[in-house]
């Protein structure tokens, strides 16, 4: 029993004696640790989108002021704005104006040198959004057309006076003149069963038509629709259309690819916003007096894009285009948009759609 009493004393030391040896250096490791791994940079956050036209404020705490920089490098989406030699408060604030600047998603970001080399690093990400109201738009049917209800639009667009159709899903997906009087194909070209066709437009004498998911493009000669050449892209595609010299793709997000058209090389995006929020679902597109209308996919309204900045001009509700008493349930929604520049028409038509409407768009008088 002493035995037993002796031993249980001697490991209870030994315990006491191992806390007290490591308990400090535990802590101060944890300690360590922790300050090791705590940013250098804190940039406040930036919540909210702000207009184009109005000062940035980029606010930022050097955490760690033992730490000696010999330079602060800013930079905004990788091109330098700014630099500061040998900082030394402990809070900044970088002041951007954003005047001239296109619509979209910013990156701030801050590079610390010592010894001419980049050892701490912090950004900070926030959205410009337009600075003009949209104008709004409603419009006035001039003609009513017949349109193949078994036409599942994707793409229309006029070109030496005749009216081409890009449509969609797998095993059903075509590319066809289509004559305006009938609503019949001319003449009509089936893509292979793997292919989703989506938008269309006409560049050079040629056009061009891309897909959905397949990440795929075809280039034709007209007027005998004879496939010349194929290309990639590294997005889904929906709408196409061309501005000057250059191809503009939309994904179905609130972005727009420009292409170069014989590598169709990507050469620029932009991001669309109106002056309150970014546009999503940008579908199909057309040029028209060098801007973007687009369809906004799922609803009624189309979008006037100022191609160079990303910001809406206007939207057009076309709501209640296609009446009750044409429907017959099968149709999908609005899509298609072919401006006829000699008559100043838009015509325009919807997925499994009967009918095409020529329409003038009329300016809402503002109240």
């Amino acid at each position: 029993m002493l035995q037993n009493i002796k031993k249980r004393t001697y490991l209870l030391l030994i315990s006491i004696l191992i806390l007290q040896s490591c308990g400090p250096e535990k802590e101060k490791t944890i300690a360590e640790d922790l300050l090791s791994q705590r940013a250098y940079f804190s940039i406040q956050a930036i919540t909210k989108p702000i207009a184009i036209g109005e000062n940035v404020e980029l606010s930022f705490e050097i955490l760690d002021s033992t730490r000696k920089m010999d330079s602060l490098v800013y930079s905004l989406n990788g091109k330098k704005v700014g630099r500061i030699a040998s900082p030394g408060l402990n809070q900044q604030t970088f002041v951007w104006n954003s005047a001239n600047r296109n619509s979209g998603s910013y990156t701030f970001k801050i590079e610390g040198y010592q010894g001419g080399n980049i050892v701490e690093t912090a950004t900070q990400s926030f959205y410009l959004k337009s600075d003009i109201i949209p104008e709004s738009y409603t419009f006035e049917i001039i003609k009513i057309f017949p349109h193949d209800p078994q036409s599942f639009t994707q793409g229309l667009e006029w070109y030496d006076g005749k009216l081409w159709e890009g449509t969609g899903l797998n095993g059903k997906s075509t590319l066809m003149e289509t004559e305006l009087q009938t609503g019949k194909a001319i003449q009509k070209l089936n893509l292979d069963n793997q292919y989703f066709g989506e938008g269309i437009t006409i560049w050079n004498k040629q056009l061009f038509q891309i897909t959905w998911q397949n990440r795929k493009g075809f280039v034709y000669n007209l007027p005998e629709l004879k496939k010349i050449r194929e290309f990639s892209y590294p997005t889904d595609g929906w709408g196409l259309c061309h501005v000057g010299n250059e191809l503009a793709m939309s994904n179905g997000s609130n972005s727009i690819y420009f292409y170069e058209p014989e590598k169709f090389k990507q050469t620029h995006k932009i991001e669309v916003w109106d002056n309150k929020n970014p546009i999503e679902n940008i579908n199909e597109l057309e040029e028209v007096e060098g801007n973007i209308w687009a369809n906004k996919y799922q609803t009624d309204s189309l979008v006037k894009i100022d191609p160079k900045t990303g910001k809406v001009l206007a939207y057009a509700d076309l709501s209640g285009i296609l009446k009750d008493e044409d429907r017959t349930g099968e149709e999908d929604v609005l899509n298609g948009i072919a401006f006829k520049a000699d008559e100043n028409l838009f015509y325009v038509t919807g997925k499994n759609w009967s009918k095409v409407f020529a329409i003038r768009l009329v300016k809402r008088r503002v109240m």
